[in-house]
Formats: C-alpha cells, sequence, structure tokens
C-alpha cells in the first residue's frame, strides 16, 4: 500500500497536476465488508481485500497495489474533477482512476506483465455484458454498469494511450482537468472529454475514439498458422497467417460487421504458454479479412500472435495466439 501510494503520488502529480491535501491516509476496517472507497485525503480499505492479500505465485495479479492506486486517483478524478450528473459521469471519474491504476501497475511491473492485467479487465467486461439483463451503453453514455465504467473503461484509455502515446494522452487527461476542477456549476460531461481526447489523437486514429467510447465494438481476432524457417544468416522467418473480423454492436447485442481499418499490434514470442518473452512486436494496418505476415527474428521462436496483450476487446483472445510450426 505504501510502494502504490508513493507510485501513484508520483506518476499522478507528474501528469496530472498538484495532489490537493498535506497528507494522505488508508484506514483499515473489518472485513464485514470487501471495498475500498476514496474519501477527500482518507481512503478506507476493508482488510478482506488488501490487509490479508498474499502473492504466492508470480502470475498472482497485486489486487492491493492496484486497487491503492485506482482509490488514490480518485484524489484527481472524483475530487478535483466532478462530472455532472447525467450520463457518462462516471467514466470521468471511475474509468479514469481505472485507467491512472493501469498505468501505476504498468510502472510497477512493466511490459510483459500488461497483458495478465488486461485480460483480467477484458474477461470481467465479457462477463459484465454477458450478464446485461437491460441495455448495454457505450462508455460515454454509461449510466448503472459497473462493467463498462470499471473494465471497459480502463482498456479503452489504455488502448487509445498505447495508440497515440501515453504522453499524449496524459496530455489530454490534465487539459481536461485544468479546465474544470475545482470548479463548480455548470460540471462537465463526456463530450468535453471526448474533445479533449480527439484533440490529442492524429487523423489516422479518430477511428479509435469512436470505437472505443462512443460505440460498442468487438473484435475477432485470430492467429490461423504460425511457420518459421531458418535462414543462411542464422536467423528465423516466421509467417503468421491472421483473420481479423470487427463488428459493431446495439445495446441489446445484436451485432453487423463492418469494414476494418485498424492498428492492430502483432508479435513474435519465445517461451512456454503464458510465459511469453517478445522477440518482435509491432502495430500493423489491418484492411482485409485475412493477411500475411513475414518477421525475422534472431532467436528461436514458439509462439506468434495477433493483439497479443489483449489491448482491444476480442471475446476470444485465447485463439489470438498460435504454436509455431
Amino acid at each position: 500500500m505504501i510502494g502504490a501510494s508513493k507510485g501513484g503520488l508520483d506518476y499522478y502529480t507528474r501528469n496530472y497536476g498538484p495532489y490537493q491535501f498535506a497528507q494522505y491516509r488508508i484506514l483499515e476496517f473489518p472485513r464485514y465488508r470487501g471495498f475500498a472507497q476514496s474519501f477527500p485525503n482518507t481512503v478506507p480499505f476493508s482488510e478482506g481485500i488488501g490487509f490479508i492479500g498474499r502473492l504466492e505465485r508470480p502470475e498472482d495479479i497485486d489486487f492491493t497495489w492496484f486497487v491503492t492506486a485506482h482509490e488514490l486517483a480518485h484524489q484527481w478524478w472524483g475530487h478535483q474533477l466532478i462530472g455532472g450528473y447525467e450520463k457518462g459521469s462516471n467514466m470521468m471519474s471511475e474509468s479514469l482512476a481505472e485507467y491512472s491504476a493501469l498505468r501505476v501497475m504498468q510502472k510497477k511491473y512493466g511490459d510483459s506483465q500488461m497483458r495478465r492485467f488486461l485480460k483480467h479487465e477484458l474477461d470481467g467486461y465479457l462477463r459484465g455484458r454477458a450478464g446485461e439483463v437491460r441495455h448495454e451503453p457505450p462508455l460515454v453514455l454509461v449510466q448503472n454498469e459497473p462493467y463498462v465504467w470499471y473494465q471497459k473503461g480502463s482498456m479503452a484509455f489504455y488502448a487509445l494511450s498505447d495508440a497515440i502515446g501515453e504522453d499524449k494522452m496524459n496530455l489530454a487527461l490534465s487539459e481536461f482537468l485544468q479546465k474544470w476542477k475545482m470548479n463548480g456549476p455548470p460540471y462537465p460531461d463526456t463530450r468535453g472529454l471526448v474533445e479533449a481526447l480527439r484533440k490529442q489523437t492524429p487523423p489516422e486514429l479518430q477511428y479509435m475514439v469512436t470505437d472505443l467510447f462512443e460505440t460498442i465494438t468487438l473484435y475477432d481476432n485470430r492467429a490461423v498458422s504460425a511457420k518459421v524457417e531458418p535462414t543462411p544468416d542464422h536467423k528465423y522467418k516466421v509467417t503468421l497467417l491472421v483473420d481479423s473480423k470487427k463488428l459493431r454492436a446495439n445495446g441489446d447485442g445484436a451485432e453487423t460487421e463492418i469494414p476494418i481499418h485498424d492498428l492492430i499490434e502483432v508479435g513474435v514470442f519465445k517461451g512456454k504458454k503464458d510465459s511469453e518473452e517478445p522477440l518482435h512486436t509491432e502495430k500493423v494496418w489491418i484492411t482485409q479479412p485475412h493477411t500475411t505476415f513475414s518477421f525475422v527474428v534472431n532467436e528461436k521462436p514458439t509462439r506468434a500472435a495477433i493483439d497479443p496483450y489483449s489491448k482491444l476487446i476480442d471475446r476470444n483472445p485465447e485463439d489470438n495466439w498460435a504454436d509455431i510450426d
């Protein structure tokens, strides 16, 4: 908790602006309730989700670190910035706190571990929308759908940040915060936040703002096959065949396939499943349902993938990977 607090205070102050209090404290309460919540300079934190937490295996997610960073982020998103009482307001508090916590996690655990964290967020979003009994809104119009404002929200901001650059994302967020922080009415809504994001997003990536925030967009990416052959200079040429499909859904779940013209990451890895190490990754434009890529790497590869770190909302991320023949 102390480490996450220090890491969060450093990251948020550098990128979003000053912390507004002279102290920050975490208060333990018994595990008859299992939550943490952010009040001005104080976070009540259940012993059941933090104080008795254990990291017993290398693949365990450090939820104590994540929850601490999330609640600390609310000192900016929810306390300095307060959205209007209308659709989308939780995107400006919970989604931004969740994204901010992901960034603090990334600084602590590195890019190689982000696949596990993002996969956890993806699973939570997919489970949530599968159990929706009313109507799923796009992120900018979220009301009482926690799986949208938490899990989808964190993925949306992280994916756009990864595409345009973390510095551009932080510039958009800090400018929006400086415009509205500590203000009384009228309070901001998500139209202003989307405008700030679009301002920092280059023309060729504007589609991502539409896909991630203003619509319900899904992907069906699949690594069909991956083959390797040695080269004369003792390297390895990998040929990866992928299928890609892009879908637009309405709030009732009806889907329509739409043309794909998207910047998507592909990569070649070494090591066993779930503990792969990257040999080569790059973002490529995919414009058709079937695409073949070739890469040359210095070490013998074992697996290849499309969207290997689960940055996109793909309902079956397991088939994004293929063992290399």
